[in-house]
């Protein structure tokens, strides 16, 4: 059930459960985190489930009007964006050859889907960017980057779904190709979420908390198909390797991805 509530999307914040949990998540350290994601994939109806809920929240509180906030409010501090618009990224695995489906277009930088937010590189909320893969709009990326070697990918992703679930509502799919794709999206469009990762930590509880995220991503990825208001909404979830040399060439390894 939902709470009762005079908030609305863009009017002033608004905190769904989904965003709560995330707080709580980010204020954990990395051996608390792995107990979080690995009760997750033990029940990961329950991720989806406060997933939809905060879908269908942003869903009922939507306003017409109510803008995006591209580059959100940093509150006047300086943030070099490392991801711009028409910055161009070539995906690869390892050394393997290069495809059209491995080429993105950046066509903004920063989002925050809701007001109230400051930049993402402080809120750790929000999207760092938003991109077309292949030259398409039919596959929206979504991505997310790692600001210090404490945001996990267990964060990053659970980062990444609390936008995708703020975003994907239907008239907020609207939105987001009028003010941020510029050239609209259709209604089968889907969408991929790219999680960035700048400081791999080597220690056995990163490394172990890495691969359970992967696996919390696969377990989203299978339980969300079956799901009518989700199937074939989410085409993939990638991690990529973005450094400062990485992003100066335009070409980003690729760690993992779960693909449809």
């Amino acid at each position: 059930m939902f709470p009762e509530s005079d908030e609305r999307v863009g009017a002033g914040p608004l905190t769904t459960p989904f965003r709560a949990h995330l707080d709580h998540c980010l204020a954990l350290d990395t051996r608390r985190q792995i107990e979080e994601c690995a009760d997750y994939i033990q029940h990961v109806e329950l991720l989806v489930a406060e997933f939809l809920e905060s879908y269908y929240l942003v869903e009922r509180l939507w306003e017409p009007g109510a803008e995006l906030v591209g580059g959100a409010e940093s509150e006047g501090e300086l943030i070099l964006e490392p991801f711009y618009d028409s910055l161009e990224l070539h995906l690869r695995d390892g050394d393997g050859p290069e495809t059209e489906g491995d080429v993105l277009v950046c066509v903004s930088g920063a989002v925050s889907p809701l007001r109230g937010d400051q930049h993402p590189a402080l809120s750790r909320r929000g999207l760092d960017f938003v991109g077309l893969r292949g030259g398409s709009a039919q596959h929206i990326v979504l991505g997310v980057a790692q600001a210090s070697k404490d945001e996990t990918p267990f964060l990053l992703l659970l980062r990444a779904l609390n936008a995708l679930a703020e975003l994907s509502p239907p008239l907020r799919v609207v939105q987001l190709g009028h003010e941020i794709v510029r050239g609209g999206i259709p209604e089968d469009a889907d969408f991929s979420l790219q999680l960035g990762v700048s400081e791999p930590d080597a220690s056995p509880d990163a490394i172990a908390l890495g691969e359970l995220s992967r696996d919390l991503a696969e377990s989203f990825h299978c339980q969300a198909s079956g799901v009518p208001q989700l199937s074939g909404m989410l085409s993939e979830v990638a991690c990529v390797e973005v450094d400062a040399d990485s992003l100066a060439s335009g070409h980003l390894k690729r760690l993992w991805r779960i693909p449809r």
